[in-house]
């Protein structure tokens, strides 16, 4: 097995979810993603994690983006953006900003990845080949 940028059909495959997306965004947010993990032979990534990162940035980035909620939040919930107050008769809306902690304690207001499950599952990939120094 070879350090392998996934290709759009194999982000599908994965996250069917993202089917209704057009496939030039996908793979145009797929190619950003594989900028920000590393290029194949210049990561320090484990090889069989390095294209589940790239996927699940690329899935992050795309519910941030708000590509299946038509322009903001998430079409699974998991992303609160920006608006921080209206109120429109009974029905008031917050979100954006708060500064929650995640299932495993990560301040969803100090790190923007934290505020999707796609960003979190990233996050703990990241920590699993990114740890800090042993100590003997």
């Amino acid at each position: 097995m070879a350090y392998s940028v996934p290709t759009y059909d194999q982000f599908i495959a994965r996250y069917p979810v993202f089917q209704p997306a057009s496939e030039a965004l996908v793979r145009s947010v797929l190619a950003e993603a594989a900028q920000t993990v590393g290029a194949p032979g210049e990561t320090r990534w484990l090889e069989r994690d390095y294209a589940p990162a790239i996927r699940l940035l690329t899935a992050h980035n795309l519910i941030v983006e708000g590509v299946l909620s038509g322009g903001s939040g998430s079409a699974d919930g998991t992303y609160a953006g920006p608006i921080t107050k209206e109120r429109v008769g009974d029905v008031e809306v917050t979100y954006g900003g708060s500064s929650s902690s995640s299932d495993d304690g990560v301040s969803n207001s100090a790190n923007p990845l934290a505020s999707t499950s796609y960003g979190r599952q990233y996050l703990a990939l990241m920590r699993a080949n990114f740890g800090g120094p042993l100590v003997a």
